[in-house]
């Protein structure tokens, strides 16, 4: 499929004005491309964000009434590649540093906010001052006796009480604008949170978790700063489910959940990788101190109570420390091995791995 023009894109990108139109345009494009990438579950990275954006705008701009799938289709024939893709690389992986294209469209909904409220507070300044030459005009009819003067004040109070009227109904019109990009902002901010949680315990799910492990081993290898990984598993899970039920078996993950949040110190990350497996990163923690962690969690599971008296709930942690020359791949296959190893060894204990 030939790559149509998008119109809006080419603006962003020229850094041209925008009319009022564009902007409800940008709003319509954004939210149906966020909702789209959530519904799907596609990682909000700044590629898949321009790319996504484009084919939103192409829908858009071009009114067309896709299901998702037809959606994907057209993804496909415009770039022919996956439509989802993890970055390895943490300049392009990062949130906090987004470049080009993408940077031009974050900073578009924080621009216009801007010149809304500076349009707004210009035409309220401006109306105090039509005020100010009404009450004037009005105060000199007093003392004027010429009827064709007369009239003419009359036709000009007649005018800026008009202006006044139109100039209500504009800051009016802004004001709900102004309000709409808020919401924009809002929902933003919204989509992006939703995009890196689990919605079961309230962490952050695998693909947060994978770019926090890339960053910090990119930290490592560039700034020498240590980390640790454990790996938990809850220990006869599958048992649990069958017995008891599924709800009974989310509410133990909540529980688990509650434990990492609670044990834990503040820039730690903790996540739900994976069915009944959580993973935990301990920033400028050495192995030493990460199976001291370790063993604190263990215990802290082991003598949680819950509502039905039968549970007993226990984990089987792997706790391993990240190696200069570690990738994703490396660091995870340590973890799991020693995490498995204490599954072997009895379940309900800590492993390291070297």
């Amino acid at each position: 499929m030939k790559k149509n023009e998008c119109i809006i894109q080419k603006k962003l990108e020229n850094g041209e004005k925008f009319s009022k139109e564009d902007i409800k345009t940008i709003m319509n494009i954004v939210r149906q491309e966020m909702n789209f990438m959530i519904r799907n579950n596609i990682l909000i990275t700044p590629k898949n964000y321009e790319r996504w954006f484009y084919v939103f705008c192409y829908i858009v701009e071009s009114k067309k009434e896709l299901n998702d799938l037809e959606i994907l289709g057209l993804f496909k024939e415009i770039y022919d590649e996956p439509y989802d893709e993890i970055k390895e690389n943490k300049e392009e992986s990062s949130y906090d540093n987004p470049k080009g294209f993408v940077k031009k469209l974050n900073l578009v909904a924080e621009s216009i906010d801007k010149k809304l409220l500076e349009i707004i507070n210009s035409i309220d300044r401006y109306n105090d001052t039509l005020d100010n030459h009404t009450e004037s005009i009005i105060d000199s009819k007093d003392k004027i006796e010429h009827k064709t003067i007369l009239k003419s004040l009359d036709k000009i109070i007649e005018e800026l009480n008009s202006l006044k009227n139109e100039n209500k109904e504009l800051t009016k019109e802004l004001k709900k604008y102004h309000k709409d990009v808020l919401m924009l902002q809002e929902e933003l901010k919204i989509a992006k949170t939703e995009a890196e949680m689990d919605f079961l315990t309230g962490l952050v799910n695998r693909r947060r978790f994978e770019r926090a492990l890339l960053e910090l081993i990119n930290d490592l290898q560039t700034k020498n700063y240590p980390f640790s990984l454990i790996i938990l598993d809850i220990d006869d899970f599958k048992k649990i489910n069958d017995k008891f039920g599924h709800p009974v078996g989310d509410m133990i993950l909540q529980e688990i959940a509650k434990i990492l949040k609670n044990f834990l110190r503040a820039n730690a990350i903790a996540s739900r990788i994976g069915g009944e497996e959580f993973g935990v990163i301990l920033p400028g923690s050495g192995l030493n101190e990460a199976q001291i962690i370790a063993e604190r969690l263990r215990k802290a599971i082991e003598n949680r109570s819950f509502n039905i008296s039968e549970i007993k709930t226990t984990a089987s942690f792997g706790v391993t420390e990240a190696k200069k020359n570690d990738t994703l791949e490396s660091i995870f296959e340590r973890a799991d091995k020693a995490m498995y190893d204490a599954k072997k060894s009895g379940k309900n204990c800590v492993k390291i791995a070297k």
